[in-house]
């Protein structure tokens, strides 16, 4: 399978993959600079730099028009499809703007639909698309939630194995959240699907989520981290 690494300008908490000679690694704007940072040097920079200067190696540098119809990730994936790359491995893909988040969702469906695997990951989080039958196979780790999400109108035929919620034969509905919190039972499961398109999330449960807003830290319930007040 050809891989190929995308490093975009979201939260970027490190990167946690071996590159293989064969694989190829883009960086988009500010994701050079997260490049930079974990010690990687991408075959091709892309973007349009609004939000990082742009690299002196010209040779690697393709320089997009501001003004364009897709985010500098977008354009990184359109790369990858015409040199017929099977799978996508995207970090920095989120947090920063929800927008850009959930377009790199809307444009890892496309690219499933083509054949192609979008993996969007961080060090406490993976995101993915299935279409047929996915099994997981359990390590030596702590238990996670995972989450499902339809993509389709309906998602047919969805049958989960070794969660803590099973299900058996089940469609869901665009606008479904069912899918939401389900965990691991620290053994090996599966989720398969007959028909649709559906989202699955893998989230750490022992990651605190925090904000901070005007220098003061909240926590996911709303609570005052008191240290960002000193």
């Amino acid at each position: 399978m050809k891989r190929c690494f995308i490093i975009a300008g979201g939260d970027f908490d490190g990167f946690y993959d071996q590159i293989r000679n064969d694989d190829l690694v883009i960086a988009a704007d500010r994701g050079f600079d997260h490049a930079k940072k974990s010690g990687i040097n991408p075959d091709i920079i892309i973007g349009d730099f609004d939000s990082s200067d742009k690299p002196i190696d010209n040779n690697k540098v393709i320089k997009l028009n501001p003004i364009k119809d897709y985010t500098d990730t977008k354009a990184e994936m359109i790369i990858d499809k015409d040199k017929n790359y099977d799978k996508i491995i995207i970090y920095g893909g989120l947090g920063g703007r929800d927008s850009h988040t959930f377009a790199n969702i809307r444009s890892s469906l496309e690219y499933k639909k083509l054949g192609i695997d979008v993996i969007i990951k961080s060090k406490y989080k993976k995101i993915f698309i299935i279409n047929d039958s996915f099994t997981y196979k359990f390590k030596n780790e702590d238990d996670f939630y995972v989450s499902i999400f339809a993509l389709s109108e309906v998602v047919k035929g969805i049958s989960i194995s070794g969660l803590f919620y099973e299900l058996n034969d089940y469609d869901l509905t665009l606008d479904s959240s069912l899918g939401v919190s389900n965990e691991t039972c620290k053994k090996d499961f599966s989720i398969n699907v007959n028909d649709g398109y559906l989202l699955i999330i893998f989230e750490n449960k022992n990651v605190a989520i925090s904000k901070t807003i005007n220098n003061i830290e909240f926590d996911f319930y709303g609570n005052i981290n008191f240290e960002t007040l000193k």
